[in-house]
């Protein structure tokens, strides 16, 4: 019993903790709209979808569920004009575009689910496959909504494709490296 508690514990501190993180990011990424909004609901670079392709690939289930709360939530806010079941399609279909890009190409790539076998062109691989299955469905979704026509689909679909893939690329290019650094150190030996 009290292991089973703990396991829903730590499932909620990965739900609360990819959700905060995802909200974080987005915040923060505001603050370069300036510099790369290319149209409404598309940025060149896109910190969120790193945030959200690295909790995917760490925190599962429990992550898609903390990432599908703070999207409705964000949803809300970015769309007021829209019904709130507008809001929950959109991020129910924004969101799972990522677990179904990556653990289809983690499959097909043979990497561990604990990502021991993770290398530096998997990342690749795995922020192009995101980024690309996003960016098109993301935007056969704006067109049903009036927020793109379909003259711009390709247009559109390739700029959100290149900022999801710029911003999956360098959050989980950093989480790969900080690993690397930590699993360094827990290697090497003291100097006697």
């Amino acid at each position: 019993m009290i292991q089973m508690l703990e396991v829903r514990w730590s499932h909620i501190a990965t739900a609360a903790a990819s959700g905060i993180l995802f909200s974080l990011s987005f915040r923060l990424n505001q603050y370069f709209d300036e510099q790369f909004v290319y149209s409404a609901g598309i940025s060149l670079l896109f910190l969120p979808a790193g945030v959200k392709l690295l909790a995917v690939l760490v925190g599962r289930l429990s992550a898609i569920v903390g990432l599908l709360v703070v999207g409705i939530y964000l949803g809300a806010g970015i769309w007021p004009d829209k019904s709130m079941a507008s809001v929950v399609y959109f991020a129910i279909v924004s969101l799972m575009t990522y677990p179904i890009a990556a653990f289809g190409l983690m499959r097909l790539l043979h990497i561990r689910h604990d990502l021991s076998n993770l290398r530096y062109h998997h990342i690749v691989l795995l922020s192009l496959a995101a980024s690309v299955l996003n960016g098109i469905v993301h935007n056969l979704l704006y067109i049903t909504q009036g927020v793109t026509s379909s003259e711009e689909l390709w247009q559109k679909s390739a700029a959100m494709a290149l900022g999801d893939f710029m911003g999956c690329f360098v959050v989980v290019a950093l989480f790969h490296a900080a690993t690397g650094v930590l699993r360094g150190e827990r290697n090497r030996t003291p100097l006697e």
